[in-house]
């Protein structure tokens, strides 16, 4: 009470009165209604679905070849319903307040094993191949065999000679031994002249591209093991990074959600959607893509030399992704 009159805070039926009830949060109203969208799409998912998989069964039993065109703008329609679906479920899970993952983010320690695994490409280009190991062989064996048919040569020429020593010269025998004689009196100067010099060179130029390969793989192959094991070492690091986030509920970024979904599928297609995550995700460390919604980030670019190895690692994880959705 004050001057004998009741004030607004003293009086308890004043305020049971006159008190007025919260305003609603809009917030939460705005969260009711992206729960709501989210289960009207997964109502239309499931029925476009079912369509789809009827149309599929009427194909596979002879249905019209018609139906064909119907099934594939069915397919096309679920597949943006399911992505609608997908961003609905992020926003709601954003606004709800869900921590997001950056699994980007794998630090110093993370990212020097990238790079030591992406040495393995260029080191082993600087090996000698099996094939050309091959021919540099067949160079060296090609000398014993020009040798060999200088023996065979002058086996025929004494040969030769003794025929001629031992006939008259009206035979017939002597005159094929003279022809002989010629023929062989000349291979055996070719073998000579050419074609045993022209083999000594090529042998001695193949073992010298021997030594030399010999000299680069025991210099190569010990690197080579060290990027094989850092590419290991990486691997388990990011698949242990994939399943901790996706073991702790957090939000996946949206790229990763853009191309794998938000969780592996079941039974055995499992560990090849996992280890394709795990792919993905060393593509982007080892080339810094940080595109938010592109997991590889974008295309190579007009003039690109499509060979190189970011753009042959991209193709190949683009034909896994590929396959993780058929």
């Amino acid at each position: 009470m004050s001057h004998g009159y009741a004030t607004y805070g003293d009086d308890p039926e004043f305020t049971q009165e006159y008190d007025y009830p919260d305003a609603p949060d809009p917030t939460r109203r705005d969260l009711d209604e992206l729960f709501a969208a989210v289960d009207a799409l997964r109502e239309a998912d499931d029925s476009l679905g079912q369509d789809v998989a009827d149309l599929t069964e009427r194909l596979e039993t002879g249905g019209a070849t018609r139906q064909e065109d119907r099934l594939d703008l069915l397919g096309r329609r679920l597949d943006r319903l399911q992505q609608q679906v997908q961003a609905l479920e992020r926003a709601v899970r954003v606004s709800d307040g869900v921590p997001q993952v950056n699994l980007d983010d794998v630090g110093p320690e993370t990212r020097a094993l990238a790079a030591e695994a992406a040495r393995w490409d260029d080191l082993h280009k600087e090996l000698v191949t099996k094939e050309q190991r091959a021919r540099y062989e067949e160079e060296i064996a090609h000398l014993d065999s020009v040798r060999s048919a200088l023996s065979r040569c002058d086996g025929d020429l004494l040969e030769v000679v003794r025929v001629l020593a031992s006939t008259d010269r009206a035979s017939r025998a002597r005159g094929d031994a003279e022809s002989s004689l010629r023929a062989l009196s000349t291979r055996r100067r070719t073998l000579l002249d050419e074609e045993i010099p022209a083999a000594v060179s090529a042998a001695d130029q193949a073992r010298l591209a021997l030594r030399e390969a010999d000299a680069v793989e025991a210099r190569v192959v010990p690197q080579l093991e060290r990027a094989e094991r850092a590419w290991h070492d990486l691997q388990v690091r990011l698949r242990t990074r994939i399943t901790d986030a996706l073991g702790s509920n957090a939000l996946l970024p949206t790229w990763f959600g853009h191309a794998l979904g938000v969780a592996p599928p079941a039974g055995t297609s499992g560990d090849a959607w996992i280890r394709t995550a795990a792919s993905v995700l060393a593509y982007r460390v080892t080339f810094g893509v940080t595109d938010p919604t592109l997991p590889l980030g974008p295309p190579s670019g007009e003039g690109a030399d499509t060979t190189e190895r970011r753009w042959t690692w991209r193709a190949r994880l683009e034909s896994d992704l590929d396959d993780l959705s058929l």
